[in-house]
């Protein structure tokens, strides 16, 4: 009896211990997270280098200013694409950049709102364009009313498991269209996001901007390789992953696959559980992590904010943007 009393004592103390670690810790990427939005955006000059009104929903119309950020680490200097797909600016992201934020899909409901959103952050998505338009890849965990969780439990994962909430591919872009949906903020699907781009492994190679436009479009096709198969969401995020996953994990894990099918020409390899890759912690992988590795960089961060400008209030989406390099 006292050793059984002992080893629950034991578990008591470590569960303590893998709480109060995880909360801290959790504190320091926040921080972390919030540091480098702050730097990014004090880079850019404090007047915007161009400014434009744009149609909103219900007749509103919205300012959107654009600030350019100049580009000075390693990663930004050694990336030969721009941050836009068109010259206007109004395309965000080109091929194989994920677009990523920070606040959780709960807002009307306390607590676990700002739970998930400490923890795990909010959705992610990696953007592809076909004909000139953006195709969003993504993980949706909503399942229909006819669908309990227990569905998602115990489903296989196999591509006739028949379920509703699986990876899509949408030509809906919730990030950059003003919408009426309640669950946006003022008629944007999040007020603040970021963008990231996966750095480029290949620089030692000559043939390395080649290789890199390969590894991104490799990530697309695994992510839309998932699509075809109806791959669907994973509600036990750390458990039976082979054919479920949720939206950061399923960036990560499609990356993962293009880095061993280019680097290391193993075109059959898949993930099966967590990836190494773009998740440096080798555990859950949250969008604080996608933010935080080593092997992606943020090339924009969008601010939508409310001023008052000549007695009314406006909305306005800010843009910061690393420079055009051609």
């Amino acid at each position: 009896m006292k050793i059984f009393k002992r080893i629950l004592k034991t578990i008591f103390i470590l569960a303590i211990m893998g709480i109060v670690y995880s909360f801290f810790f959790s504190i320091y990427e926040n921080l972390k997270i919030n540091s480098m939005i702050k730097d990014f955006k004090s880079r850019a000059d404090a007047t915007p280098v161009n400014e434009i009104t744009l149609k909103g929903v219900n007749g509103v119309t919205y300012i959107r200013r654009y600030y350019e950020v100049p580009r000075e680490t390693s990663h930004e200097l050694n990336d030969n694409n721009n941050v836009f797909y068109d010259d206007e600016k109004m395309k965000l992201g080109i091929d194989g950049d994920i677009f990523v934020n920070r606040k959780s899909p709960f807002k009307d409901i306390p607590v676990i709102h700002q739970f998930v959103s400490f923890y795990y952050g909010g959705h992610s998505s990696i953007i592809t364009y076909e004909d000139d338009h953006a195709k969003f890849i993504e993980a949706l965990g909503f399942p229909d009313d006819d669908e309990t969780l227990l569905d998602y439990i115990f489903s296989d994962g196999e591509p006739d498991n028949g379920l509703s909430s699986h990876i899509i591919k949408s030509s809906f872009n919730s990030w950059q269209t003003p919408h009426s949906n309640h669950e946006y903020y003022n008629m944007f699907y999040r007020d603040k996001y970021i963008g990231l781009r996966p750095t480029n492994p290949f620089l030692e190679y000559d043939n390395s901007d080649e290789l890199y436009n390969e590894y991104k479009q490799t990530a697309i096709s695994r992510g839309e390789e998932r699509v075809e198969n109806n791959a669907i969401y994973n509600f036990l995020f750390f458990l039976n992953m082979q054919n479920k996953y949720y939206c950061s994990d399923l960036m990560s894990r499609i990356y993962e696959e293009a880095y061993e099918a280019v680097m290391n020409n193993n075109d059959e390899y898949r993930s099966k559980g967590y990836a190494k890759r773009m998740n440096d912690d080798g555990f859950i992988t949250s969008i604080q992590d996608l933010i935080l590795s080593k092997e992606t960089f943020m090339t924009f961060y969008v601010e939508i904010n409310e001023e008052i400008i000549d007695g009314k209030s406006v909305i306005v989406e800010n843009i910061y943007y690393l420079e055009d390099v051609k």
